[in-house]
């Protein structure tokens, strides 16, 4: 997605955070990855905005580009 100006992010739980990280750099690339809380599995939709709303909450365009 980057080639096409779009920025892409991963979102994961702080558990799987390692797999993602793992997975990337056998890859050879760099995740743009968003950290939330674990567990996410009983949330509801509104639940988890919050909490990815939470993590991103530092992210700006500059960042994110």
């Amino acid at each position: 997605m980057q080639k096409r100006g779009v920025a892409a992010y991963v979102i994961a739980t702080e558990t799987f955070r390692p797999l993602v990280l793992a997975q990337a750099k056998a890859r050879k690339i760099e995740p743009r990855l968003i950290v939330v809380k674990h567990p996410i599995g009983g949330l509801n939709a509104q639940e988890l905005a919050e909490r990815i709303a939470t993590a991103t909450a530092g992210l700006t365009e500059a960042t994110s580009l």
